[in-house]
């Protein structure tokens, strides 16, 4: 007979490989429809507009947009009563009423208006943060699929130096030292494989998430504007960030705000008529022979009485004026730096562009192998060279994409209507 120690640990392996057996059907269907379902850039740009985020914005602005707010003409009414030694009477009836001018009617409409202006820049500049963020996962995604091909390239070849070495055991010019160092570079290759590949899972994390989970971006079919399009579009943009840019437009909606705030201020100062009643009752008398009279309160205009309210909004709308110029500021020397980046880098692209294609190491690698006892060792480190340069030439493409986007940005450029792919050279709307 089986023991319970036996019988239980049987039953917990049988567990262990229901679950395993699980996630891995999991995994399987997960791959599988992901595979069925590749998303262009244009795709994963276009999801931006998806986003809870701006949904809860655009909700905030239709319910300014449809609440219809504007202020009454009746700002209150009093009903009050008295009476004379308790007679009825003789009751008093006093019916007051307070009123909201034309001129607060139109400066709270004013008002209303600059805060559904401001709650749509919002919606713009969250916009504007899901665009770069979608971008920069494009950009990285293409980045690590293209050099995670190119390292196993440079694996591949490392690998075949490890064999050659290998074979040179027994040659006489034979150093150890030279296998021991092919190995760690060989190693160190996996190592960056290894690492590349789990970025490149992380990037593509990216494109879910961005996506609700609708796909991933096939790094095959991309095709990304070419670096001498990119300096072209970066060279054509101004120097100055454009004046519909989300951030400044915002500063210059704060500004209008508080100054339909002040004009809410100065229509009350300017507001003198306090209120009006009709009074009626006193007397024993009946119907229209009771004592009747009406009134009106006025305020007697006192100097500046709302001036320290006043002057705190005037406070406020200066802060904000500087606050755009200083944002305007920040904006241009931001764009100068990007700019000086962007030529830095592609100097030295055209550089390392020019040595690859005046390279003389393709025509003598030719010539090289057709010697009759040419050394392999030679003839692979010559070939490691040539694939160090175009690795390097490779990782300041990318950076360039990457500064291009922050121009973007920067720029304003992003966010210009219609919506356009940026890093496609047909530049697709979406």
């Amino acid at each position: 007979m089986m023991s319970k120690i036996e019988y239980r640990m049987k039953k917990s392996l049988k567990i262990k490989f229901q679950h395993l057996l699980t996630v891995f059907f999991l995994l399987v269907n997960v791959l599988f429809s992901n595979a069925q379902n590749t998303l262009s850039s244009s795709d994963i740009l276009a999801s931006a507009k998806q986003q809870y985020v701006l949904d809860l914005q655009q909700q905030r602005v239709d319910f300014l947009k449809n609440s219809k707010f504007k202020l009454p003409v009746v700002d209150e009414m009093e009903f009050r009563t008295e009476t004379n030694d308790f007679k009825l009477d003789e009751q008093q009836y006093v019916l007051r009423g307070r009123f909201h001018t034309k001129a607060q009617q139109q400066a709270h409409a004013g008002f209303q208006q600059a805060k559904i202006e401001l709650n749509t820049i919002e919606q713009q500049l969250l916009m504007q943060d899901l665009l770069r963020d979608r971008y920069d996962a494009i950009v990285e995604v293409s980045y690590f699929g293209k050099l995670l091909e190119a390292k196993k390239e440079q694996k591949v070849l490392l690998e075949d130096k490890m064999t050659v070495l290998k074979k040179s055991i027994n040659l006489p010019k034979f150093n150890i030292l030279d296998l021991i160092d092919a190995e760690d570079d060989l190693h160190e290759a996996e190592r960056n494989i290894l690492r590349l590949k789990n970025a490149l899972t992380l990037a593509q994390q990216k494109i879910f998430r961005y996506s609700n989970q609708q796909g991933y971006l096939k790094t095959d079919d991309l095709k990304l504007i070419s670096i001498d399009e990119v300096m072209k579009v970066a060279r054509s943009l101004s120097t100055e960030p454009s004046a519909a840019h989300a951030t400044l437009v915002k500063r210059n909606l704060s500004v209008n705000l508080a100054a339909k705030e002040q004009d809410i201020r100065r229509t009350q100062e300017q507001n003198t008529f306090d209120y009006f009643q009709a009074q009626i009752g006193g007397t024993d008398d009946e119907g229209f022979r009771q004592v009747f009279s009406l009134g009106m309160g006025i305020t007697i205009p006192v100097r500046n009485r709302q001036r320290e309210n006043i002057d705190e909004l005037e406070f406020e709308k200066i802060d904000e004026g500087l606050k755009y110029q200083e944002i305007k500021v920040q904006l241009k020397e931001r764009m100068a730096k990007i700019r000086m980046e962007m030529e830095s880098q592609f100097e030295l692209y055209q550089l390392l562009s020019q040595q690859l294609e005046n390279s003389q190491a393709d025509e003598v690698l030719q010539q090289y192998q057709k010697i009759a006892g040419a050394s392999p060792i030679a003839m692979l480190k010559l070939r490691g060279s040539q694939f160090s340069k175009e690795l390097e030439q490779f990782s300041i493409q990318q950076e360039i994409y990457f500064l291009y986007v922050e121009l973007l940005d920067a720029s304003g450029k992003m966010m210009e209507m219609p919506l356009r792919n940026y890093l496609e050279a047909d530049l697709v709307q979406f």
